[in-house]
């Protein structure tokens, strides 16, 4: 943290002393969390309005249109390791306009950041806002978390370091408020722009992971574990973990509902050996994303372990998404309902089924392919469903294949599904990520932001990608790596030895409360 006074220089029509009560205060990382943010002291003889900017060739510019007397504002974009000019626009209640600069020194970035290389930029085509990435480093057997922002140049503007957590952190969610949520198992944490602790709040009985939706009541979705749950595996009892989804209360501290994904599916079927850390008992589903059908009241859920269930709000499926191999009945002792009757049955564009080697998961379509090791599931408008297919062993084939963006369409009377749409397929090993990863579509531009998050099978050093394509034409406009360094781990094929990204999104760095 460093404290910086500047004595202001007079710029303008206006003399700048004429407003000012005092000089500038520049305060570089308050908090120790943003390095790259800081804020800005002073005090004006009236009320005022400010405009702050931080010029460069993508420049950050904040409006703080409520006059004030004492301001004390956010500064955003920094650039890092450097000394950063700062423009600040001051307008009284008659218009007049003062202006000023003062700088802020900004430390460099770790070592142990990815290297960030944009390989293309269409600008005009793309939708608007920053590149931001869910970073895990590896550091010897665990992740160390930050939220990263870079800009079209490649140059990081933002980031949150939550490296204290020591740990994954569930996953950087800006609330309606404009301050960011983090989860860490049951500990939740609200954090402004700049770091500074906002709230802080400690779960009981359940615990969080991957996925938090805010809901309009306040009210947090997402995926998660539940005390004392277990499987009955070979005559005994196997805790488990992240098959649950739990509706939890801020304003209450309490959960609300807690669906129990062991009541729907089969756990005892396993399509994966154990890899990447894998338990096939007490991870048989790995709840990874989450979705609202806000149309019908419903719940979409990613398990990566076993496909994607679409449930109400009581604890029965009304289908479940995933090739047709090793269903039996539900419960945590496999007592349950019969899961067959819930496949979705795959069709073709005339709504031919595919035969039973399609169905199975056995070969592929050349039209249509079931999603392996999922993760990012969106409901479009259309309610067709758009997610991240990870290809992880597709057709039961450890060799890496392809990963891709795909969007099918889905008859629920029926309990069919067709696929409408990929990309990523005819790109092969070069998007192939089997763990983690994300899919987006972009409000703006009808674009799409696709992000493999741990490619090691291509051609290049190891590294994550962000692709953003045109909407239906598959044109690319954007396209980032980030090459890893796995400074702080061994590299190799072990939890925590290897830097990967979560989730990609095209975010506004300035925050629009909703």
């Amino acid at each position: 943290m460093a404290l910086l006074y500047f004595a202001s220089c007079s710029k303008g029509p206006a003399n700048i002393e004429d407003i000012l009560v005092s000089p500038l205060l520049a305060e570089v990382n308050p908090y120790g969390r943003v390095p790259l943010a800081g804020i800005l002291k002073f005090t004006t003889k009236e009320n005022c309005t400010v405009e702050i900017t931080v010029p460069g060739e993508t420049p950050i510019v904040r409006t703080f249109p409520k006059p004030r007397r004492i301001h004390e504002l956010p500064v955003l974009g920094l650039y890092p390791g450097v000394e950063n000019k700062v423009e600040v626009r001051i307008t009284d209640a008659r218009g007049t306009v003062y202006t000023t600069e003062t700088s802020m020194k900004t430390a460099s970035l770790p070592a142990t950041f990815p290297e960030i290389e944009i390989t293309e930029l269409n600008r005009e085509q793309m939708e608007p806002g920053l590149h931001m990435v869910d970073f895990l480093m590896a550091n010897g057997g665990k992740f160390l978390p930050y939220t990263i922002m870079f800009d079209d140049q490649g140059s990081i503007r933002w980031f949150m370091d939550m490296s204290e957590q020591e740990q994954i952190t569930y996953t950087t969610h800006r609330l309606r408020n404009g301050n960011w949520l983090y989860l860490n198992w049951i500990h939740l944490l609200e954090v402004d722009d700049t770091g500074k602790t906002i709230r802080e709040e400690q779960m009981w009985g359940n615990a969080g992971n991957h996925e938090i939706i805010e809901m309009p009541n306040g009210q947090l979705l997402m995926g998660g574990s539940k005390k004392d749950s277990y499987v009955v595996r070979n005559g005994e009892n196997v805790p488990t973990r992240f098959d649950h989804v739990v509706l939890w209360d801020r304003a209450n501290n309490r959960t609300v509902k807690d669906w129990d994904m062991r009541s729907m599916l089969d756990v005892s079927r396993a399509i994966f050996p154990a890899d990447y850390g894998m338990d096939p008992a007490t991870d048989w589903f790995h709840v990874n994303s989450i979705a609202q059908g806000l149309s019908d009241n419903s719940i979409y859920v990613s398990g990566r372990n076993q496909g994607i269930v679409k449930m109400g709000l009581d604890d029965t499926p009304r289908w479940i998404l995933g090739p047709h191999v090793g269903w039996g009945q539900a419960g945590f002792d496999g007592r349950g309902l019969a899961t067959p009757k819930y496949l979705l049955t795959a069709v073709d564009k005339d709504g031919t089924p595919y035969p039973p080697e399609v169905q199975q998961g056995k070969v592929s379509a050349p039209d249509f392919d079931w999603p392996m090791g999922q993760h990012a599931i969106n409901v479009l408008d259309n309610g067709n469903l758009l997610i991240f297919d990870n290809g992880l062993r597709r057709n039961y084939d450890p060799k890496p294949s392809y990963s891709r963006a795909v969007e099918y369409a889905i008859d629920e009377k029926q309990r069919t599904i067709r696929q409408v749409w990929q990309y990523g397929k005819e790109r092969g090993k070069d998007l192939w990520s089997p763990i983690t990863s994300d899919v987006d579509p972009l409000p703006n531009t009808g674009n799409r932001l696709i992000t493999s998050g741990n490619i090691r099978a291509s051609a290049d050093a190891g590294h994550a990608k962000l692709v953003e394509i045109t909407y239906p034409d598959n044109n690319v406009v954007f396209e980032a790596k980030l090459f890893f360094k796995d400074a702080l781990g061994t590299g190799e094929k072990s939890w925590g030895q290897f830097d990967i990204v979560f989730r990609g999104e095209r975010y506004d760095l300035i925050p629009t409360k909703k």
